[in-house]
């Protein structure tokens, strides 16, 4: 590693459709320490890189086209478990956070959210992980992708 470099605190994929949106979450991301390896713009596409880059979370906009948020955090608990994180800006019914764990994420964010609350969510998503796979830990900066 290169002296003064710090490794980034978390490998993370994002799904989002809105362009705009996307980019804020990158740079909020970059700003927490953590390094966004990879971005999807619909659930299907977001399943499918979890699986390649396996990364150390997945933060996962609801309303995605295609297969939506709560499709595409089911396929990857199912496919390539790893921390999910899910954001949502309106849910028409119930209890949204209720169901986000149902589908398999670990987190829930509403948005508009606070940069604090995004890094709270992640930390949650991973200690969430971590509890439901016991045999599972990685650190800070860990490399997730089998090489």
């Amino acid at each position: 590693m290169m002296q003064g470099v710090i490794p980034a605190k978390y490998r993370v994929v994002i799904a989002e459709d809105n362009a705009q949106i996307r980019e804020l979450l990158k740079q909020q991301l970059a700003e927490l320490g953590h390094e966004v390896v990879a971005e999807a713009r619909d659930g299907v596409e977001v399943v499918g890189i979890v699986a390649e880059e396996r990364p150390n979370v997945a933060v996962i906009d609801w309303g995605l086209p295609g297969q939506d948020g709560l499709a595409a955090s089911s396929a990857i608990r199912d496919q390539s478990p790893v921390p999910v994180v899910l954001l949502s800006a309106y849910v028409s019914s119930g209890d949204p956070e209720a169901m986000a764990r149902r589908a398999g994420a670990h987190a829930f964010l509403a948005k508009p959210y606070l940069i604090e609350e995004l890094d709270e969510a992640l930390e949650q998503a991973v200690e969430r992980y971590e509890r439901s796979q016991p045999n599972v830990r990685f650190p800070v900066g860990t490399d997730m992708k089998q090489t």
